[in-house]
């Protein structure tokens, strides 16, 4: 299921396109994941202008569709194995059974037999040559069992013939030139990955017809083999009847999916809508439901067909006796159901134009199956509009969609986690900006609006049949905020005066999208939970069409105040006397270095003027370690003042956050403000690496909150010493912190 959005207070009023020309400048930026640097590319090229933002981008990833990593194919092992024994595979995860038809209502026809298809047929084909490059190949029927939904987004593929190739390889066949074993392969798209799924051939039959997704020519069975691996992708076939055209125009295109009715919706803001994509990296699709519970296709009085795609393919407006009409183009990828009202082929409201004009117009539609109709008579018509944006690496892929202009994105992989970074909605005016922030910057030198898509996509469960075992899915959404230039990151503060410039409704789906657009500025997009303290995983991705900068909102890691450096050096300061006056009574009591247990004791004679709790032994370990550079488990009395100096601007630090007088607790949703406190900054990843090692049911105690600071101190000087010991250090100041706080 995916939920969308359009603000329309934040859509412009551009005029109107047709398909755009085509953009040479694709724009990708690519976000090494391992290394946390950026680079920008230009059709692939790389370019170093890119190298300022290094230090701002983190670890985002490259918005792309293709496999994130190279795994071995269980496909070509299973032919391998098929081939050694002499068999036909037949699929153990999902067998000719029962059980992979349906889980609780049994179908209605009986006896159901799985047949292979050269027991259907005698000369069964996988994809018919002939028709592999033509609107015949996309001719497909849902059989008696089959869902017209996976029908409308299959045949939503007419046009680009490419994604229709990575789902479908046609790199396989019946025939011994195929290595024919019973095994096929096809890729469905999973929260940002390709998924390869092999099944065998066997199909569902009814009197030796198949009874689900089927060619129309009875010798081809891509279509019928497609669903079987879709059906497994899912769990059963019976998983199948609860999807939707947009659920799968996601899993087969791996694009962000927009679906909005058309029969209550705005007109003026559904023309705006079509005015913005069209001309864009982005598939339209039209289609008119007037019963949900029929899967049977009518062909109406108009022309149209109910339950069938139309790919809208450019917009138009023409001026006659009547005055002005926008005329919107449509394409039937079987090239029958045409539209046979106004404007169509052979109307009259055509006698109306120029000989030039209906020259023109009638260029436009060349293809087979390719019409006008008026915007209007399109509102009236159609019930439900899907919008799918195809990000830049699959715009280059799909000779088809070179016409179009190309969008920019980026894709991050996160997730949310209690007590670090899950903090709700904006109602939850102290945590929600606690929430992962992404800045985006459209510079200011241009006066254009800037398009924008922005989609976040939860973790989500596919094959898991029983409802109870099945993971359940959050109500998501986001809010985006304007901000100044100067502000790096939003605060409890900012977000509790500051409206959100637009907020989703926060929907229990896998995806929630917006399209908008924003003036030249700076805003940071908030992916969140309707409610905070939810654990999950989440993609975010952004599309853009004009320049603009987007990154992760992070920190350095880095140590602002050295607090015991400061105290040996300021000899004036009334702590420093203090210190002083602290230093020949200890010598008359303890030896020149002191151990924990002796530490312990000190720190215990006075402990409330720089502690909310006594100290433990575990704590004072800790405290040696900063000054232990012989690991001899001792300090030296003479660098107690300092050690005192430093808890008691600690202490200071952490009252400003504290629960209640004196409780010596505090939420962990503060660490970062408390480590700011503190004189430190830290990474996003640093920061929840404390959260998970220091904090206790999403709250840091004092001792807790020393022990985090601790190990932050102990890291810079590890990685400071060595880096001045090797020349080129292998390994970075994060890498340092992480395993400094973990070890």
């Amino acid at each position: 299921m995916c939920c969308v959005y359009f603000s329309k207070k934040m859509f412009d009023s551009d005029s109107d396109f047709w398909v755009g020309q085509r953009i040479q400048n694709s724009h990708t930026i690519i976000f090494d994941g391992s290394n946390g640097t950026a680079r920008a590319y230009m059709n692939g090229h790389a370019n170093g202008h890119a190298n300022k933002l290094e230090d701002k981008q983190s670890t985002l990833s490259r918005y792309c569709t293709t496999e994130r990593r190279k795994t071995p194919s269980s496909y070509i092992a299973i032919k391998r194995s098929c081939r050694e024994k002499g068999i036909l595979y037949e699929d153990p995860d999902f067998p000719a059974a029962a059980k992979s038809l349906y889980h609780h209502k049994k179908p209605n026809l009986s006896p159901i037999v799985w047949m292979r298809p050269h027991e259907i047929c005698q000369r069964p084909r996988f994809i018919e040559e002939a028709a592999a490059d033509s609107a015949y190949r996309f001719c497909v029927e849902a059989g008696e069992l089959g869902d017209q939904w996976l029908l409308s987004a299959v045949a939503s593929l007419a046009l680009t013939p490419k994604f229709l190739e990575r789902v479908v390889p046609s790199d396989q066949g019946f025939d011994a030139g195929h290595n024919y074993c019973g095994a096929f392969r096809f890729r469905f798209w999973h929260f940002g990955e390709w998924r390869e799924v092999v099944v065998d051939d066997k199909l569902p039959t009814h009197k030796g017809r198949l009874v689900h997704l089927q060619c129309s020519n009875s010798t081809e069975f891509w279509a019928a083999l497609l669903e079987k691996a879709y059906a497994k992708f899912y769990g059963s076939y019976e998983s199948l009847l609860a999807g939707t055209t947009t659920k799968a125009l996601q899993d087969l295109t791996g694009g962000i999916v927009q679906s909005f009715g058309l029969t209550h919706q705005d007109r003026f803001l559904t023309f705006q809508v079509l005015n913005s994509a069209v001309p864009r990296s982005s598939l339209l699709i039209a289609t008119i439901i007037q019963d949900k519970d029929s899967k049977r296709q009518l062909r109406l009085r108009n022309g149209l067909i109910t339950h069938h795609a139309y790919s809208v393919t450019g917009l138009a407006r023409v001026r006659g006796a009547s005055g002005e009409t926008p005329l919107v183009r449509l394409r039937n990828p079987w090239a029958r159901g045409e539209w046979t009202g106004a404007w169509s082929e052979r109307s009259w409201e055509w006698d109306g134009l120029s000989a030039r004009d209906k020259e023109l117009l009638s260029v436009r539609v060349a293809n087979d199956g390719e019409f006008w109709m008026s915007f209007e008579d399109f509102a009236r018509h159609f019930t439900q509009l899907d919008l799918v944006h195809i990000g830049p690496d699959d715009w280059m892929m799909e000779n088809a969609l070179h016409s179009k202009q190309p969008w920019r994105a980026v894709l991050a992989r996160r997730r949310w986690r209690a007590g670090y970074n899950a903090g709700g909605g904006p109602s939850y005016t102290d945590t929600t900006s606690m929430n992962p922030q992404f800045r985006v910057q459209i510079p200011r030198a241009t006066s254009n609006k800037c398009h924008v898509v922005v989609s976040v996509t939860q973790c989500y469960e596919t094959n898991v049949t029983d409802i109870k075992k099945r993971k359940p899915l959050f109500a998501i959404g986001f809010a985006v905020y304007e901000v100044p230039p100067s502000m790096q990151r939003l605060t409890p503060n900012f977000v509790a005066d500051q409206k959100p410039l637009d907020v989703t409704n926060h929907s229990i789906a896998r995806e929630v999208v917006t399209f908008f657009t924003l003036p030249p500025g700076d805003y940071i997009v908030v992916p969140q939970t309707n409610i905070p303290n939810l654990d999950g995983k989440f993609l975010l991705r952004i599309l853009t069409d004009e320049q603009s900068n987007i990154w992760e909102v992070n920190e350095d890691n880095m140590l602002i105040k050295n607090i015991a450096l400061e105290f040996s050096d300021d000899s004036t300061s009334a702590l420093h006397k203090e210190g002083k006056s602290i230093l020949p009574k200890l010598l008359l009591k303890y030896p020149p270095e002191v151990d924990a247990s002796q530490l312990q004791k000190i720190l215990k004679s006075n402990w409330k003027s720089y502690l909310c709790d006594k100290p433990s032994l575990e704590l004072c370990k800790s405290l040696i370690m900063l000054k232990d550079y012989n690991i001899s488990g001792r300090i030296s009395l003479i660098d107690i003042p300092a050690l005192i100096h430093m808890l008691q601007f600690w202490r200071l630090a952490f009252q400003k956050f504290e629960r209640g007088h004196n409780s010596g607790k505090t939420s962990s949703y503060n660490l970062r403000a408390l480590l700011w406190e503190a004189g430190c900054t830290v990474s996003n990843k640093v920061l929840e690496c404390l959260v998970l090692r220091f904090a206790k049911n999403r709250i840091v105690t004092t001792e807790s909150y020393i022990m985090a600071l601790i190990r932050l101190y102990l890291a810079h000087e590890r990685y400071h010493n060595l880096d001045t010991k090797m020349k080129s250090n292998p390994i970075s100041l994060e890498e340092m912190t992480l395993m400094t706080i973990y070890s």
